[in-house]
């Protein structure tokens, strides 16, 4: 609904109907005037399972990988007084193999108006005051972008080659708690086991696959206190071709 839009500022009607035919969108958002982008997923239904507090007033909230921007509309709709996200710099410098590298540069102006251009659209669209530093996951650092209450991590580990360190990277930047949601591996009897099953494909998005036991025990490792598990559900995509099984779990220092 248009009054739950962080600023008042958002463009008029006609131009955002317009301009959100320019770009293909990874979530479906609500940029006001009862427009939503057609996205590849529709998180509204799934909010209560990333356990995300109702309430982030007075709250910093760094959201890693945010995609187009629906979990950091959330954190300014819950009335946190900073959003910070943190995206690669580049559309080409996704943690993949060489042959995906290869795949991404030949498409890199298309992937830069997908990586950039949408989400951009979306916060002008908005009148948001979501601020946007990019960096990479494993480079964060408090003097790179500071320190926060709330780290908000969804669907991310599961495209990296390197999860433990990228939980060690949550850890530095985080003073408060971190909700970590990602892939699980739920088959029995692997899902009672701690372990994380190898699924990459040359030409793949997909690495790890841990179980939830094995989530849990890999941020005790990264330097959190202590654990606790929100949910486990199954992330699916508006047009039915993904239907991923997910676990989401707050971890504090």
């Amino acid at each position: 609904m248009l009054n739950d839009l962080a600023g008042t500022d958002a463009l008029p009607a006609e131009e955002i109907r317009r301009r959100v035919a320019e770009f293909d969108w990874y979530h479906c958002i609500d940029l006001g005037h009862g427009i939503v982008t057609p996205g590849q997923f529709d998180l509204g239904p799934l909010l209560p399972h990333y356990g995300i507090p109702a309430s982030l007033e007075g709250k910093s909230v760094l959201d890693v990988g945010p995609g187009h921007g629906y979990f950091a509309f959330e954190f300014e709709r819950r009335r946190a007084e900073r959003v910070v996200t943190c995206e690669l710099p580049d559309w080409t410098e996704h943690d993949s193999s060489p042959l995906q590298q290869d795949a991404l540069a030949s498409v890199r102006d298309q992937g830069q108006a997908y990586h950039r251009g949408a989400f951009g659209f979306a916060i002008e669209a908005r009148g948001s005051r979501v601020d946007r530093q990019f960096c990479n996951i494993y480079d964060l650092s408090p003097e790179r972008v500071g320190t926060f209450d709330v780290v908000f991590c969804a669907s991310v580990l599961l495209h990296l080659t390197d999860p433990l360190r990228a939980l060690y990277a949550l850890r530095r930047v985080c003073r408060g708690e971190a909700i970590i949601c990602t892939a699980v591996e739920t088959r029995w009897p692997l899902s009672r086991l701690s372990l994380a099953r190898f699924v990459r494909r040359p030409h793949g998005h997909v690495f790890w696959l841990p179980t939830l036991r094995c989530l849990w025990q890999m941020t005790l490792a990264a330097g959190f206190a202590r654990c606790e598990r929100v949910s486990s559900f199954r992330l699916q995509s508006t047009k039915g071709e993904f239907k991923t099984p997910h676990a989401t779990i707050r971890a504090f220092v």
